[in-house]
């Protein structure tokens, strides 16, 4: 009886230090997932949108070239790896690759095709439309913080409510604890009976916070869990907790604290200016 093979993570690779940053992490993450490497070489060049025989004989040596240095950086680490030169748009090619990943790892900088990631809409592109989860490999701080700990933003939405469970399985693979962040910014909730506005804000956040994560505090009992609420925004919030932190995790739209966290400003200040790598969920 034939077994399918695992989903790969696949990591776009340009020969940039914030890529080799991103492939490194990659290899770790699946190494701990034990799931094989995909490694992406996207060669943004003119005519049809992924035509391989469009690339010249001098791109695509460039492409293997690189490639086989990347195998070379994560030789150490053991773990299974595949290599393809793409041609197509920065964005498009690695998310058309990732079609079938169970992650998509991308580094914070790049240059060639990757110049952009973060500063226009390469990051962005791939956040909102990759079909699986998005890792943006940012620099780990080395200032305070909880080190070693996940952390995770949840305003009980569904696409949350994803991102709490790749939080919990990412705090077990790391035999780690996880910090689960509520962030509240606007009016407050409808009044309770009996109580002050701001022991309402405290009574409906923790209902909030309790409700998106009991699914899988039952179902990862072994992973200790650290409860945060902040009346604040929920980038400010997130990238303070990001300090000394292993990642953080985050769904790809919300409400309240997360409405925009990758569509506007809150989703461009965490990608900037979080303290370490970053993953986006989708539902």
């Amino acid at each position: 009886m034939h077994t399918p093979l695992p989903a790969p993570i696949v990591v776009g690779v340009d020969g940039s230090t914030s890529a080799d940053l991103a492939l490194r992490w990659a290899a770790d993450e699946a190494r701990l997932r034990h799931v094989p490497l995909r490694l992406v070489h996207v060669v943004d060049s003119p005519g049809p949108r992924g035509a391989y025989g469009y690339l010249t004989d001098d791109v695509t040596c460039f492409g293997a070239d690189l490639l086989a240095r990347a195998k070379e950086l994560i030789a150490d680490r053991q773990v299974p790896a595949t290599a393809a030169v793409v041609c197509d748009g920065a964005a498009h090619g690695l998310i058309r690759a990732a079609a079938d990943a169970t992650m998509l790892v991308v580094g914070s900088r790049g240059h060639g095709g990757f110049h952009d990631l973060l500063l226009g809409s390469t990051s962005l592109q791939t956040a909102m439309h990759a079909a699986c989860p998005v890792a943006v490999v940012r620099p780990r701080a080395a200032d305070a913080g909880e080190q070693g700990r996940i952390v995770l933003g949840t305003d009980g939405s569904p696409r949350s409510a994803a991102a709490a469970r790749v939080a919990f399985e990412e705090a077990r693979l790391r035999r780690t604890g996880l910090t689960v962040v509520h962030a509240w910014r606007g009016s407050l909730p409808e009044a309770t009976a009996g109580l002050s506005e701001e022991d309402a804000y405290e009574v409906k956040a923790w209902m909030v916070l309790n409700d998106a994560i009991a699914p899988w505090v039952s179902r990862y009992p072994d992973v200790p869990v650290r409860k945060v609420l902040r009346r604040d925004s929920a980038a400010r919030t997130l990238i303070t907790e990001s300090a000394g932190a292993e990642l953080v995790v985050v769904g790809c739209r919300g409400r309240g604290g997360f409405a925009s966290l990758v569509l506007g400003s809150a989703s461009h200040a965490l990608l900037h200016h979080a303290a370490c790598p970053v993953v986006v969920v989708h539902g």
